[in-house]
């Protein structure tokens, strides 16, 4: 049986790509989880106990929790942060649904910030 050398090392990496894909850290770096139906999603305690609302976003349900993280508490709304970051050398941040209270040289990414809509609130009342 004949492999080129090229063979073995493309087979290689498309199982690590795979396995990359299979536990990506990006999914778990949000701050919600996503549901397939409207229901599921009020059914778990992210709607139920927290009173947090179940958004349609990608044809898929999502519901956000702003807990701390890092040992930073995170906000709803940015005047919620700004209401608690009153330090000269801080400033609101956004990241993915949450606010969060930053140093003015930490590096931020306004693209990750995704704020919520009306019409994503209105499909899953």
């Amino acid at each position: 049986m004949f492999l080129s050398y090229s063979t073995v090392p493309m087979f290689s990496f498309m199982i690590l790509l795979n396995l990359f894909l299979l536990y990506s850290p990006l999914a778990s770096a949000t701050n919600g989880k996503w549901y397939d139906t409207c229901q599921q999603c009020k059914a778990d305690p992210c709607f139920k106990q927290f009173n947090r609302p179940c958004l349609l976003r990608n044809n898929k349900f999502y519901c956000f929790l702003c807990h701390p993280k890092n040992g930073r508490q995170q906000y709803y709304t940015e005047d919620g942060c700004q209401q608690h970051c009153k330090d000269s050398g801080m400033l609101c941040v956004c990241s993915d649904s949450c606010y969060v209270c930053e140093s003015k040289g930490a590096r931020s990414n306004p693209a990750s910030c995704r704020k919520s809509t009306a019409q994503e609130y209105n499909k899953c009342l």
